[in-house]
C-alpha cells in the first residue's frame, strides 16, 4: 500500500514539474512587432540593402530602416497602427519601388513581403 501511495505521488510530483516545461508558452511581446522582407517582384529573391520607411500618413510617427543580408528590416512599436510601409532600391535610373499598407496587432509581429518593381 506504501509502495502505490510513494509511486502515486513521485508521478504526480514528476508531472507537476515537467508540465510547466513543455508548456506553449511565448514570450509575450510588449506592443507590436513587424518583419518587412523585401523581394524582387521579377525572381523573388531576397534584396539586401534596401531603404525601407514605415510611416502613418499624418507623419507623427514614422521609422526608417535598410532591409539585412536576408531582405529583412525589422520594426518595433508600442502601440497598434495601420502603417504605410515604401521600399526603395538601386540607382538612379534604376531604381525599384514597393509599397504596402499593414495592421499591427498587439502581442504580435506581422511578416509583410513586399515585392520590388
Amino acid at each position: 500500500m506504501k509502495k502505490n501511495i510513494l509511486k502515486t505521488f513521485v508521478a504526480v510530483l514528476f508531472f507537476s514539474v515537467m508540465i510547466p516545461c513543455f508548456s506553449s508558452c511565448s514570450d509575450d511581446l510588449d506592443g507590436c512587432g513587424l518583419t518587412v522582407v523585401v523581394i524582387d517582384g521579377q525572381t523573388n529573391e531576397r534584396i539586401s540593402g534596401a531603404a525601407v520607411h514605415v510611416g502613418i500618413s499624418a507623419g507623427t510617427i514614422t521609422a526608417d530602416d535598410y532591409s539585412n543580408d536576408h531582405g529583412e528590416a525589422k520594426f518595433f512599436f508600442k502601440n497598434e497602427a495601420i502603417f504605410d510601409v515604401t521600399v526603395k532600391s538601386g540607382e538612379a535610373p534604376y531604381i525599384k519601388n514597393g509599397s504596402a499598407r499593414v495592421r499591427l496587432k498587439d502581442g504580435k509581429v506581422v511578416l509583410k513581403k513586399i515585392p520590388l518593381y
